[in-house]
């Protein structure tokens, strides 16, 4: 296997260089990067001293550029860009005429002269809304015209195990390969870190300048409003919650939160810490520089799950396009499209209740309660469990006996918790909605790549086709391959199959297999004789694995 390629970096508008921080904490090499801010170029340069940390503005590099033949920019693989976010921030003006709103031209035109492997873009969910979302839109358009594949996440990094409820925006451009697999790619923490766990060993009451933990000097009248204090609060004055992840740092007023325990604002170090910071990074500058530096970055435990994602990248793509997928990439054709499509589309199609809807929650009740169980065990069912769990908000508080002496029936009694934490997974991570991303779907509890993609092509129409034992039956057969039926084999048959979907009504196209696979191409005794692609199917091949 060949040496994987290491990941390295520039950073453009890195303000103190945390992106840059998790990055190189994830083994990147960092080359350097430009801002505008001498102080938080000052921070970069002191915990990264290695790296060319120039004062510059994104649209003076983009002019300098044809000219900067020996710059570090062009000797990296990998362009981190954290635009400033102020125009689309709630804590700012949303003004969508903010000149720095457009700096994402500037960006294109470096991407078009330097050519980089990946793009790493992150800004506030503010870049989403109806005012601006245009400019995302036209530089997912720009990107894609230089011939990039795009990907977009919103990311939390209290799933990252920051101590903190931190939500951005996430573009990740690729030019080879797909840049969804980036994010299929990434790995969450599985324990949520609190406050406590952010502040143990950093004493409350001590200052140390050197890490920047110095306490403010609040006048008495404030320090007397501040005692009085509940937990929570607006953003200017909130008071943290030992046992709980804190809410978003903002850098409005220069006002950082009430600490748990003491009347005071935290210290620059408390927030690095909320943020993620290590100990060892400092940060330059006066303190009220600081305190923005802290409260704009991005936490590099965030970054640095971003930057190991894009390491496992190329491993993960030569996985799900393997042997596998590239001996049946060969009888890949429009012609094979058509005939699975007319055959899975008149096929008499099985009457259930759950095929009545595509709502997306219903839908993914429906699969769990179908893995191992028949389908007319599990149509015995369903209405009753609807009914007590019509949603995930329901599902999450729902009383586990009476779930489970309903999911009992059909043997899946243990299905009760995992629907349960389903529904509170839906309703903490995603609003209550179910997400759309394949990735998203697979971080849910009881969601394998089946139900993943079920939930995908039956309810968001998502050329996505879900990879089950029927799959594997029918591909085995069909081709003659002999399949041992990983996981490996599962994500190469996925991407082979989905290339076969039709756009427009890819639920009726999987529920047209799942039909054919139950009356036709059945497990034992498969009626042959009655299959339209009986002249083109190599079941008697002595490959056949079934």
């Amino acid at each position: 296997m060949a040496k994987r390629e290491r990941i390295i970096c520039f950073d453009l508008c890195c303000g103190a260089g945390a992106l840059s921080e998790g990055f190189r904490s994830a083994g990147a090499g960092i080359l350097g990067g430009i801002d505008i801010n001498s102080q938080a170029l000052a921070s970069a340069r002191r915990n990264c001293p290695n790296g060319a940390w120039e004062q510059m503005s994104i649209e003076q590099l983009a002019v300098a550029l044809p000219n900067l033949n020996g710059h570090p920019l062009r000797a990296a693989n990998t362009l981190l860009a954290g635009l400033p976010c102020q125009g689309f921030s709630r804590a700012g003006k949303r003004d969508p005429d903010d000149p720095r709103n457009s700096l994402y031209k500037h960006l294109l035109e470096i991407v078009a002269a330097t050519q980089p492997d990946y793009l790493v873009f992150e800004n506030v969910l503010g870049m989403t809304t109806a005012k601006n979302k245009c400019k995302l839109e036209a530089l997912v358009q720009g990107l894609q015209r230089i011939g990039y594949s795009i990907a977009i996440r919103i990311l939390d990094a209290s799933a990252f195990g920051v101590p903190q409820r931190r939500k951005r925006i996430f573009l990740v451009a690729v030019r080879a390969g797909k840049a969804e697999w980036v994010f299929e790619c990434l790995r969450p923490s599985h324990r949520a870190a609190t406050v406590r766990d952010a502040f143990r060993g950093l004493a409350g009451t001590r200052e140390t300048a050197r890490l920047s933990h110095v306490f403010m000097n609040h006048s008495r009248k404030v320090r007397v409003k501040l005692s009085k204090l509940k937990p929570g609060g607006p953003i200017s004055y909130r008071r943290l919650v030992w046992n709980e992840t804190a809410g978003t740092l903002v850098s409005g007023h220069r006002a950082l939160p009430v600490h748990p325990r003491h009347p005071r604002a935290i210290s620059v170090r408390e927030a690095a810490r909320l943020q993620g910071f290590t100990d060892a990074f400092l940060f330059e500058g006066s303190v009220s520089s600081q305190i923005e530096q802290v409260a704009n970055a991005v936490p590099p435990p965030l970054a640095k799950a971003v930057c190991s994602a894009l390491g496992r990248y190329h491993a993960y793509g030569k996985r799900v396009r393997g042997r596998l997928f590239q001996r049946l990439f060969k009888a890949k054709n429009s012609a094979l499209r058509r005939r699975l499509t007319n055959l899975f589309r008149q096929i008499p199609h099985r009457r259930f209740p759950w095929r009545m809807t595509k709502d997306p929650y219903r839908i993914l009740l429906t699969e769990l309660l179908l893995q191992r169980t028949n389908a007319d065990l599990a149509k015995t069912v369903w209405r009753p469990i609807v009914d007590l769990v019509p949603g995930p908000r329901e599902a999450s508080r729902v009383d586990l006996r009476s779930l489970g002496s309903l999911t009992r029936r059909i043997g899946i009694r243990s299905r009760a918790r995992t629907i349960k934490e389903l529904g509170r997974a839906i309703c903490n991570r995603h609003n209550g909605q179910v997400p759309t991303f394949f990735d998203d779907l697979m971080r849910l509890p009881g969601v394998g790549l089946y139900i993943a993609s079920a939930i995908r092509s039956i309810c968001f129409g998502k050329q996505d086709f879900p990879v089950d034992s029927n799959a594997f039956r029918f591909v085995s057969r069909y081709f003659g391959v002999r399949l041992r039926g990983t996981k490996s084999e599962g994500r190469q048959l996925r991407e082979f199959m989905s290339g076969l979907m039709p756009k427009g009504y890819t639920a009726q196209y999987v529920y047209g297999f799942l039909d054919f696979a139950s009356q036709v191409c059945r497990p034992i005794n498969p009626l042959c004789g009655e299959c339209q692609l009986r002249k083109t199917c190599r079941r008697n091949s002595r490959h056949s694995g079934y």
